[in-house]
């Protein structure tokens, strides 16, 4: 058996009370001591490598990167992108100017040098030519020429032409309109398209046998057809004044705004002048009193020269 542990010296220890109260502060301010110390050794690192990372980033840019690059492609990019993507590369910008350009959109990178791929070194300068955009021109005023002319004349500005047909009270083959109108701006090479009138619709005729002038003219304007021709039928049994035939007939299919040829009962109430008859005896010859023309004889041909001629030898009898 162990012997028994012989007690120790004695310890001070404070009354009851007042032991409870001062042991909890100590260890309070020593623990609240080192948390205070790692919050500033924490905030004067994170500071110290913050200000690192900012000084290396903004006074020395191609710290820890390579000194040589590759130059990207910027073609077809817009101005702005390809400024940053030179950027980030530690790469100079250079604007080299405007071209105008029919393929490339107004504002983007339309040639660069050095050329895609090239190696330069970190902080060299990329020349870049932005395009303009096509070129824009008026577009001709082509009134009063005709289908074949208004072409020609659109083609030598530079545009392409395109036709397009449609109904329309006009003639067939008049021009309605352009598209762009006259005077816009246009692209070059872009199309004009020329309206074209593929003649008036067509509407069905009414039926007009029967009716007298005024109403034919009313139900004619209704479908926008208009009376045409207008002949008589003296032999007619029905009433003076009423449409005995029509042509076309109804139910036919007419151009908006032709003219319906009737026939009315009755006589012409205009009939034409009697033709006059030709006498058959010959007029007299008109007596010319002007003084005779002077006669202006023409000079007769130079004479052909002389061919010397052989004679002939006796012949043999």
């Amino acid at each position: 058996m162990k012997p028994p542990r012989s007690p120790g010296p004695a310890r001070f220890r404070p009354s009851g009370a007042r032991w409870h109260r001062e042991i909890p502060a100590r260890v309070r301010r020593y623990f609240d001591e080192r948390r205070l110390l790692k919050y500033v050794l924490t905030a004067s690192l994170g500071g110290f490598v913050l200000g690192y990372l900012l000084i290396t980033i903004f006074f020395f840019p191609g710290f820890g990167r390579s000194a040589i690059v590759t130059v990207p492609d910027l073609t077809n990019r817009p101005q702005g992108e390809a400024q940053r993507t030179l950027g980030r590369l530690g790469l100079v910008v250079q604007k080299g100017g405007t071209v105008v350009n029919a393929r490339i959109g107004r504002g983007r990178v339309l040639m660069q040098t050095p050329l895609p791929g090239e190696e330069v070194s970190r902080g060299a300068t990329v020349r870049i030519v932005v395009s303009g955009g096509p070129e824009m021109r008026k577009v001709p005023s082509v009134a009063g020429m005709t289908r074949a002319e208004a072409i020609e004349t659109l083609q030598r500005y530079g545009f392409r032409v395109g036709l397009q047909r449609v109904r329309d009270r006009r003639e067939e083959g008049a021009l309605v309109a352009l598209r762009p109108a006259a005077g816009q701006p246009a692209a070059v090479s872009s199309m004009v398209v020329m309206v074209i009138s593929a003649g008036p619709p067509k509407v069905l005729v009414p039926s007009v046998v029967g009716l007298t002038t005024g109403d034919v003219s009313a139900r004619l304007q209704a479908v926008s057809l208009e009376i045409g021709r207008v002949s008589y039928d003296p032999e007619s049994a029905e009433p003076a004044g009423t449409v005995v035939r029509q042509s076309p007939v109804a139910g036919d299919s007419l151009a908006m705004g032709s003219g319906v040829r009737i026939t009315l009962a009755g006589a012409d109430p205009n009939p034409p002048p009697p033709a006059t008859v030709e006498s058959s005896e010959p007029e007299p010859a008109a007596v010319d009193t002007s003084p005779p023309a002077p006669v202006v004889e023409e000079a007769p041909p130079p004479p052909e020269a002389s061919q010397p001629t052989t004679p002939a030898r006796p012949g043999r009898e």
